[in-house]
């Protein structure tokens, strides 16, 4: 069970990817006049991170609703799933290195994050509680992409 729990993780992180690639291309770089039809344009960047060929006729695109008909504007952001995915699984390792059920952790958290609200810069709340930048191989290694030996 132990091995199995990340089975298939790389495809996941790989198909997550591609939805944030895929969304920020048709918001910033996708044009009519130099790409051509959208569906092709969108299935040959969300090819670049499939294990598989797609057939021609693939056309998920049209149905990934995050990204134009969603009422909140949410185009241009499904990155931030990812993203969000960095934060929690690095904010963890603090946790994990002085126990999960640190109160001191706990309260840190709370004080330099929680409380703030949107009141200063994100980056620099998470900066204040982490003392450094994000760190993405906490994702890779909860994934289990990626070994770290904790001698």
């Amino acid at each position: 069970m132990n091995r199995a729990r990340n089975f298939r993780s790389a495809n996941g992180q790989m198909r997550q990817l591609g939805f944030g690639y895929v969304d920020l291309a048709l918001h910033i770089d996708y044009s009519p006049a130099q790409h051509g039809d959208v569906m092709d344009y969108s299935r040959k960047v969300l090819q670049e991170f499939a294990p598989a060929p797609f057939p021609s006729d693939h056309g998920m695109i049209a149905s990934f609703t995050h990204l134009f008909a969603n009422p909140v504007g949410y185009g241009a952001g499904y990155y931030s799933y990812k993203w969000a995915e960095v934060l929690d699984a690095d904010a963890f390792t603090r946790f994990r290195e002085h126990g999960i059920f640190s109160r001191d952790i706990g309260l840190e958290f709370r004080e330099k994050i929680l409380s703030k609200g949107d009141s200063e810069d994100p980056a620099e709340l998470y900066r204040r509680f982490m003392g450094r930048d994000p760190d993405m191989n906490a994702l890779l290694e909860r994934s289990g992409l990626l070994t770290v030996n904790r001698a």
